[in-house]
């Protein structure tokens, strides 16, 4: 009887001990993902400086008049580009979509040609291959929308608290760490803000790189292609720049779709398309980015591809978003504090 009495306690424990941990294991995910909507409030409080201290300092007004400004001048500007500019990307997006099975039947014909010639046997069925590619980007797609649908009134929720939390962030400097710093022991202030300050530095450093890049990647790649004669240059183009926020992954898929439909024109215009593509990443990666970050935030390849992976998987397409500001404050923030209290 005491056999099965303590049998039944250590089962009983053991079953505390794993309820507890899942309890733990949720609350702290559900921490992280308050940490991590904070962390979007600051990046947007971090863009919106950028204006808001120009106003506040070149015109005198207060930082409270500066941010209405910026605010309404940004607004604008979105407003604008959504009237003159979206309705033509996505009605190139939509015609590029239906002419994917004419360009199919197109870059058959063109590599079973070329495969008939060098005297191969294979014959490859582009149509059917682009057809599963859409069917499951379809499915997927479809997926994500009507899970998008169904979490609308708490995404919209969350994003309005985005807001408000970053415009009250944007109200104080925000390189400031006076806020910060007062809640550490006096002796520990001038190092927190310190810290801060460097953090801060390189996340605005990070955001206008990040932007600088975009803005100028998209604008090549549009001229690019409305040169070299590929077809919805201003739809592509733009989503070579939004892609180019994903480092490593983005810019290489949004060579994809121009690149099918030079090579269903001519082999040649597929050639001109990837000497694009390897200019503006030669642009990027050896004077954009240099010249706009200075250095500030370095990460190798591999740990960026890893937690652009992660923070995929945690957080959908925010977290793959700010994967990379994310881990270079957790490396700054490791070196900092584990490796230089080590090395004393």
């Amino acid at each position: 009887m005491s056999a099965i009495s303590g049998d039944l306690k250590r089962t009983f424990l053991i079953t505390l001990v794993v309820l507890a941990t899942a309890l733990g294991v949720y609350a702290l995910i559900k921490v992280i993902n308050l940490l991590f909507l904070v962390f979007l409030a600051l990046l947007i409080s971090i863009f919106l400086s950028f204006f808001v201290n120009f106003f506040a300092e070149k015109l005198k007004i207060p930082r409270g008049v500066a941010l209405a400004i910026s605010l309404v001048l940004l607004l604008s500007v979105v407003v604008l580009f959504v009237v003159t500019l979206v309705p033509v990307v996505i009605s190139q997006g939509q015609r590029a979509l239906e002419q994917l099975p004419a360009l199919a039947v197109k870059l058959q014909e063109m590599i079973n040609s070329f495969l008939s010639k060098i005297g191969s046997d294979m014959y490859v069925e582009v149509d059917e291959l682009i057809r599963n590619a859409v069917s499951k980007g379809g499915a997927f797609l479809s997926r994500g929308i009507f899970a998008a649908v169904g979490k609308g009134v708490y995404v919209a929720m969350q994003a309005l608290v985005l807001i408000v939390v970053a415009i009250y962030f944007s109200l104080s400097r925000i390189d400031d760490p006076t806020p910060i710093a007062k809640f550490f022991p006096p002796a520990k202030r001038e190092r927190v803000s310190w810290v801060y300050v460097n953090i801060i530095k390189k996340l605005r450093a990070w955001l206008m790189g990040q932007l600088f890049s975009m803005t100028v990647i998209a604008f090549m790649y549009s001229v690019g292609l409305t040169i070299i004669g590929v077809p919805y240059s201003l739809f592509f183009g733009i989503l070579a720049g939004a892609l180019c926020f994903v480092p490593y992954v983005g810019p290489p898929a949004s060579t994809v779709g121009p690149l099918l439909f030079a090579l269903a024109e001519s082999p040649i215009k597929g050639v001109w398309v990837l000497v694009l593509y390897a200019a503006s990443q030669t642009l990027e990666s050896y004077f954009l980015t240099p010249l706009v970050m200075r250095h500030q935030v370095k990460l190798h390849p591999i740990v960026t591809i890893v937690s652009i992976m992660a923070m995929g998987q945690l957080f959908g397409v925010l977290g793959v978003a700010v994967a990379v500001p994310t881990v270079a404050v957790g490396q700054f923030l490791f070196e900092e504090i584990f490796v230089k209290s080590v090395a004393k």
